[in-house]
């Protein structure tokens, strides 16, 4: 075995030209992120509760209970953690299905 010699192969241009069309041709469709009817309803009903009254609640709390810590700590850094927060319940969802159907297109 130690007198074994392996020779290495080299790959040109022309080859990896035809090795790209054979993969061209094998590949097959991907349809992912397609379908998926049975959850609208559950998607719709998250969606309603994050951008409707349970949205702003959560919202208006996260910033109360950050004003709340920034007061006792007397620093500003809770009253932006709760906007962000309250700001995250109510445009996550927007974004999210904006990424989601751009990348479908």
């Amino acid at each position: 075995m130690k007198g074994k010699i392996l020779k290495k192969v080299k790959i040109g241009k022309r080859d990896s030209i035809v090795l790209a069309g054979l993969f061209l041709v094998w590949a097959t469709a991907a349809y992912a992120g397609t379908g998926g009817t049975e959850f609208t309803d559950l998607y719709t009903t998250l969606q309603g509760w994050s951008q409707g009254y349970l949205g702003k609640t959560l919202a208006i709390g996260s910033f109360i209970v950050g004003m709340g810590i920034g007061i006792v700590r007397q620093s500003l850094m809770a009253i932006a953690l709760g906007i962000g927060s309250g700001m995250a319940v109510q445009y996550t969802p927007d974004i999210i299905e904006s990424m989601v159907t751009a990348l479908l297109m």
